[in-house]
């Protein structure tokens, strides 16, 4: 039986990313260009991250060509890509919506294996595989019929986001990186957030504007708990409950993204939404049963 802080451990880790999902909604919806909010959270974060990391003589380094070339892959992928397209979308969908499409991650990475394998994964796995494409297919369906065909644009973008980070994860798994944890965590978000703000700055994008002392405490927030302790505690949670057992509670960060979203910014969601949610949150439990 896993032992008690695990289980506190994966409440703040999902807790923690759900609020960043709705804390970001925030500055998108006061004006703050996606990608100046990607580019100044994720760059600001992996500085942070890796001058800790630093200081506690826990700093793990590239060791070779082949660990610089994946940790380059890695950010771009897992911060650049995923925290890019996501935000971009988020300026037309719910932060719930992008959370759901962003946490569609374990069935792209059971796909994408399944593709390099050359073989159909098991049944159970195909089973989730076709429940979670229902429950997108849901969710798109109820926000295209809300808002139109137009609309259909954002959800592709937030997929995509997806689909990257599930390559950076397998990637991760079959690459034989030297760096692993805290350390691979502090360089790419550091890598990805350096990459987002090049775009930015030849772009010309205005920088965040901090009016109220509240912006200051949210972006704070943002960067510190929402983005280092959250992935922290989610790399703790893996080494204690392990992979396939831990990665079947990231459904509770679109249902915790959801519930904060009601009373922070007055979100509703239709029937047929709660239902793909419902949908991609079972299709990501029986993945992480599956490979259990």
């Amino acid at each position: 039986m896993a032992p008690q802080r695990y289980y506190w451990l994966l409440l703040a880790s999902t807790l923690l990313m759900a609020s960043a999902f709705v804390v970001s909604k925030l500055f998108i919806n006061d004006g703050v260009h996606p990608l100046v909010l990607v580019a100044s959270r994720f760059t600001l974060a992996g500085l942070l991250a890796v001058f800790w990391l630093f200081l506690r003589g826990q700093l793990e380094t590239p060791k070779n060509i082949s660990d610089v070339v994946g940790v380059l892959i890695v950010g771009t992928l897992q911060t650049g890509v995923l925290f890019g397209t996501g935000f971009i979308a988020m300026e037309h969908l719910s932060a719930a919506t992008i959370s759901l499409l962003t946490l569609t991650m374990p069935i792209w990475v059971t796909g994408i294996l399944a593709v390099m394998n050359r073989a159909l994964p098991p049944l159970q796995q195909l089973i989730a595989l076709a429940i979670g494409m229902l429950g997108v297919a849901l969710i798109i369906g109820s926000g295209v019929n809300q808002a139109g065909i137009g609309e259909l644009q954002w959800f592709a973008l937030a997929l995509v986001g997806a689909a990257c980070w599930a390559s950076a994860t397998v990637f991760t798994k079959t690459s034989g990186l030297t760096i692993t944890g805290w350390s691979l965590n502090a360089w790419q978000m550091l890598v990805g957030g350096a990459e987002v703000l090049i775009i930015a700055l030849a772009l010309g994008l205005p920088g965040i504007n901090f009016v109220l002392i509240s912006d200051i405490l949210l972006f704070v927030w943002l960067v510190i708990p929402a983005s280092i302790l959250s992935f922290g505690f989610w790399f703790t949670a893996l080494r204690l409950g392990g992979a396939a057992v831990t990665s079947g509670y990231l459904f509770l960060i679109p249902l915790f993204t959801a519930l904060i979203s009601v009373p922070v910014l007055n979100a509703t969601f239709a029937p047929l939404q709660l239902l793909g949610g419902i949908a991609v949150g079972a299709a990501v439990w029986l993945m992480s049963r599956s490979s259990a």
